[in-house]
């Protein structure tokens, strides 16, 4: 769900860069136990646009813990949690999305105090914090009693070997989201293969030559590598430690950009930015007829449907492979305990309960929070599934969303995410503007993140 606030916040990414492989070796902190530095719950000016969203007021006898979220609507659970658990008291800041908070956090760490006990962490961002051996590992704190509980995908992207570092929230399963009376003008039907999608693409453009059957973003990191994970084309390797695998360049990941360059040379596909003004002006007026989204995405765009509001139907990614499965995740967060907590028993808690209970979900799945789980109980749960929405009339997108998500494949994310998302943008530019193809852009890609790695201290592949 945090992947939209990521793109308007990773310019601040390189203020909080640091040499990953020296913070983990310069003698930091246990990642199996608290801190010895002051309570960070004292530390109310940790950003100069902290918002106190839950719990600001606690008794002198219950236990202070500290947690970070930008979640809209959060703040319920908190304050639900707050009520059964009179001997702990959360407060809940919001120091900002995504990167903001990463900035924030990576200098409080790098201080010595001043990092919340407990924070809302993208998937792809939790390596980083892994590796600099910053977070707890929560299996004594009985992280391992909710294994079961979470998709397998979400509860391997959480652990290192026998450590879990994190309790999974929630997810973006990606389906194919099209307007149902747009394709049905132009007589195209949701393509099950991506062969299919391209023949469809060229039908539609001819047929229209201002629509297309959707956009390709290519400056959105998370979202094209989405589609790369579902293509077996995932350009990295990391379980731990100083080694990594980078490879844009390899003979897969090259035929992703080829088939993706050939139709945005053809204008068969719109150059536009993801989940931004434009795109849902273009999903609204039928110059985009369909958009790769996450589970997540029809509560964004929904604000900005007008015309088209009530068309909007669910189906399945296509297929590289004609009767394969294969999903994809695009987004989603963990929630991990800080080594610097003093109270990491009490945050682990609280984080178990916030991820792992009917309790929360029962909060959380509701607007305005609307998260998607990785809890396996609510994903299950039939009526769920069949939630309708105004974007999509009577039809019940979340099957398609529900189905996705038993399908997800876990991906290695490499600990150094944040410098990857910031040099994307400039990268990746010249695609957008049709001055360089996806081929030459993975090429450069490849050679800014080896060098940005090897200059890290990691020992680095590229094959």
């Amino acid at each position: 769900m945090s992947s939209r606030t990521r793109r308007m916040t990773t310019a601040v990414a390189g203020a909080a860069a640091i040499s990953l492989l020296a913070a983990c070796s310069s003698g930091g902190s246990s990642s199996t136990g608290g801190g010895t530095t002051s309570s960070p719950a004292s530390t109310a000016s940790a950003s100069p646009t902290v918002t106190v969203v839950a719990g600001g007021s606690c008794s002198s006898g219950a236990t202070k813990i500290l947690f970070w979220a930008w979640v809209p609507g959060m703040g319920r659970a908190v304050t639900e949690f707050n009520k059964t658990h009179p001997d702990i008291c959360v407060t809940q800041e919001d120091v900002g999305a995504g990167n903001p908070e990463y900035v924030a956090i990576t200098n409080a760490l790098k201080a010595g105090s001043g990092a919340p006990d407990v924070a809302e962490v993208e998937f792809d961002e939790l390596p980083s914090f892994e590796v600099t051996k910053n977070v707890v590992n929560l299996v004594p704190y009985g992280a391992n009693n909710y294994k079961s509980k979470f998709t397998t995908w979400a509860w391997d992207e959480v652990r290192q070997g026998d450590a879990v570092y994190a309790i999974p929230g929630d997810a973006g399963p990606m389906a194919f989201y099209y307007n149902t009376k747009l394709l049905a003008q132009y007589h195209i039907t949701p393509p099950t293969t991506w062969a299919e999608f391209a023949a469809d693409a060229a039908k539609l453009h001819k047929a229209n030559p201002k629509a297309y059957m959707t956009n390709f973003s290519a400056i959105d990191l998370q979202w094209v590598m989405s589609l790369m994970a579902q293509d077996n084309a995932w350009p990295f390797a990391y379980s731990g430690g100083s080694n990594v695998t980078i490879n844009w360049t390899g003979p897969k990941q090259m035929a992703f950009a080829s088939y993706w360059q050939n139709l945005l040379s053809a204008h068969e596909v719109n150059a536009t930015n993801d989940v931004s003004a434009t795109s849902f002006a273009d999903l609204d007026k039928g110059i985009d007829a369909s958009w790769l989204s996450s589970a997540w995405g029809p509560s964004y765009f929904a604000p900005d449907a007008k015309s088209s509001l009530g068309n909007w139907r669910a189906a399945p990614l296509p297929q590289w492979t004609a009767g394969a499965n294969v999903a994809a995740n695009w987004g989603g967060s963990t929630y991990p305990v800080f080594t610097q907590s003093k109270h990491p028993k009490e945050a682990a808690e609280f984080s178990e309960w916030l991820n792992a209970t009917d309790a929360s979900w029962n909060i959380t799945k509701t607007a305005p929070s609307s998260l998607f789980p990785t809890y396996l109980p609510l994903l299950n749960d039939p009526s769920f599934k069949n939630i309708t929405v105004p974007l999509s009339g009577s039809s019940t997108p979340g099957v398609a969303f529900t189905a996705a998500a038993s399908q997800i494949q876990g991906v290695p994310w490499p600990p150094f995410m944040t410098e990857a998302l910031t040099q994307s943008a400039t990268v990746f530019a010249g695609v957008m503007n049709g001055k360089e193809t996806l081929q030459a852009a993975f090429t450069n890609f490849q050679n800014v993140l080896v060098t940005y790695a090897k200059a890290q201290g990691f020992n680095v592949s590229t094959g």
